[in-house]
């Protein structure tokens, strides 16, 4: 799993590692974008919806045998703990070892990130002033409980040499 707030680069950064090490790749906004059209953000049942999306597509993905799954995730604590508890129990069951990656950077790369041209037509943080609301509503600064985080602050980093410093911490 790699995790941390929107605009970090953790799909970009997840699908080279996964590309590298041939994985797939499962961004968890996918499963946001369907619990939204189906329940609608912030109605009862939404993320009881979103996580057994998640965890019905893990469990696929055991089945059948995948190699490897590299998961992104905007954790935010402590309101994502219901879906990790989930999932740490999921994991727990198939006696699936996982690694852990929060990746983090400097604020004025995060804006230019957010602000960048290839997030123009998608659901995801495109302003400075959305990611300044963002960043003040919630705490991005805490790793997920109960397991061990390797923290990677990717500022001036690119996209392959991040994904070779996540490869460099998590055993594959």
């Amino acid at each position: 799993m790699i995790y941390g707030p929107s605009g970090i680069g953790k799909e970009s950064v997840g699908r080279e590692f996964a590309k590298r090490n041939g994985w797939k790749i499962f961004p968890q906004h996918l499963a946001f974008d369907v619990a939204c059209a189906v329940i609608g953000f912030g109605n009862d049942g939404f993320e009881a919806y979103q996580r057994k999306i998640c965890l019905d597509a893990f469990r696929k993905f055991h089945e059948d045998s995948v190699e490897g799954v590299v998961f992104t995730f905007c954790y935010v604590h402590p309101h994502s703990n219901y879906f990790i508890e989930g999932l740490l129990e999921l994991l727990d069951e198939l006696e699936i070892d996982a690694g852990f990656v929060r990746l983090s950077c400097e604020y004025e790369e995060h804006v230019q990130r957010v602000t960048n041209v290839s997030r123009k037509n998608t659901n995801k943080i495109q302003s400075k002033e959305y990611l300044d609301d963002y960043l003040e509503r919630f705490n991005f600064s805490i790793d997920i409980p109960n397991v061990e985080t390797f923290n990677i602050n990717n500022t001036g980093m690119s996209i392959e040499a991040s994904a070779k410093e996540v490869e460099r911490n998590i055993v594959t």
